[in-house]
């Protein structure tokens, strides 16, 4: 009897946990809701999909230019916010250390702390446990290219596999925008551009039209 009910309270908590999860991952206005949570207090759902409802909230958050619906949450709030999102991301990483998302939502957290080396690790960690998945590569190449002062030659090999992967892709256009709108990134996407097969690059080509 008394192994049942403990079987039954433990589940009742993981339910309590998923359906905390699915509340605060839906819907931009919730974010001010969200943020309110303590960074020390936060516990994650047991579940991937559960811990990947907190890491999207906080994938929105993160964004350099920040949602509008950060209007609504308070300034300590908002000062909670990356805190509250890097300590998500590192025990989401701690139950989960092969989950590439998690680790590219901790290398954003620590990118927009100013701890460089940290991100850096990060980044390598979620290109090496993600390397084929185009999503997880253009998110990972946007991140580098909106922070170049910390591209040391690790992250390059990073953003240049990401390239490589990218151009040929349905999301070939994230690069061919990233050409177009930052000259120094030109010379280095040229390289690995011509590295690909002659349908590739015309295709390329292609694209580079359509963002001018």
């Amino acid at each position: 009897m008394a192994v049942s009910l403990g079987t039954v309270a433990l589940g009742s908590m993981a339910f309590h946990k998923e359906a905390g999860a699915n509340t605060v991952g839906s819907g931009f206005t919730g974010l001010p809701q969200f943020m309110s949570m303590s960074a020390e207090e936060t516990v994650l759902p047991l579940s991937i999909q559960g811990r990947r409802a907190f890491l999207r909230r906080c994938e929105l958050i993160l964004q350099e230019t920040a949602p509008l619906a950060f209007r609504f949450a308070t300034e300590e709030q908002q000062e909670n916010a990356q805190p509250l999102c890097r300590s998500i991301a590192e025990q989401s990483v701690s139950a989960s250390p092969a989950d590439s998302y998690a680790w590219l939502i901790l290398a954003t957290a620590q990118l927009r702390q100013g701890d460089q080396e940290a991100a850096e690790t990060s980044i390598v960690r979620s290109a090496l446990t993600g390397p084929n998945e185009s999503w997880l590569a253009a998110a990972r190449f946007e991140l580098v290219q909106s922070a170049p002062d910390a591209v040391s030659d690790r992250i390059r090999a990073v953003a240049d596999a990401d390239t490589a992967a990218l151009v040929p892709s349905n999301r070939g256009w994230v690069v061919a925008r990233e050409y177009v709108t930052n000259p120094a990134f030109r010379e280095r996407a040229e390289t690995i551009v011509e590295a690909q097969p002659e349908a590739v690059q015309r295709r390329f080509l292609s694209l580079i039209r359509r963002q001018l």
